[in-house]
């Protein structure tokens, strides 16, 4: 897939932007770098954000890796393949940023395992439960293609909720810019969902 072909391109520009980041950071003169640490610190609100959306981004991609074996729909296809790509660079991306930041990063899988294990986080944040997942496992065909539009659709929606309440809180700039990247992707693609969904039912 073409998605997949650019994915090492955009890992390696986020690896390189983040050495780029920590040698500009050790070269400054102490005045600047005290200014810029203020400028870039992490807040609570940026680090909180980055903890939840990581294994939110983690079902979209559960979701996604479910499509090749389960929809013959080309469209859909794609965009299972846009979102599983999309979705897994932005993981590594939020865990990059933790560790430039001396953070704990978050276990993808791990963190997703126990939010899935609170049913009213799940329904906050417009994610499928359990009970969800496993009727999309079990389902083929266009019964398939329409359950993974119907759950990925309020998916999307949780994430720009969550960006939309995140981002006036955020003191991290770099942070504030790829949360404005997921949210204008997220949109489009909601868009694009239900123009698919609505020609399915």
């Amino acid at each position: 897939m073409r998605y997949r072909k650019v994915a090492g391109a955009l890992v390696a520009t986020a690896l390189v932007f983040g050495a780029t980041t920590a040698s500009v950071t050790a070269t400054a003169q102490p005045g600047a770098m005290a200014s810029g640490a203020t400028l870039m610190a992490p807040n609570q609100a940026d680090e909180e954000f980055v903890s939840m959306m990581i294994p939110h981004h983690y079902q979209a991609l559960v979701m996604s890796q479910m499509a090749p074996t389960r929809s013959s729909d080309s469209t859909v296809l794609a965009l299972a393949d846009r979102i599983d790509v999309e979705q897994g660079l932005e993981i590594m991306m939020m865990q990059n940023w933790q560790s430039w930041n001396g953070l704990e990063v978050t276990n993808a899988e791990q963190a997703y395992q126990q939010m899935l294990q609170n049913p009213e986080m799940l329904e906050q944040m417009g994610m499928a439960t359990q009970e969800e997942l496993d009727d999309l496992s079990a389902s083929t065909g266009t019964a398939f293609d329409v359950l993974f539009l119907e759950l990925m659709i309020p998916h999307h929606q949780g994430a720009i909720d969550m960006i939309v309440n995140f981002l006036p809180n955020s003191s991290d700039f770099i942070l504030q810019d790829w949360a404005y990247e997921m949210l204008n992707t997220q949109y489009v693609q909601i868009v694009e969902m239900e123009a698919i969904l609505a020609d399915k039912t």
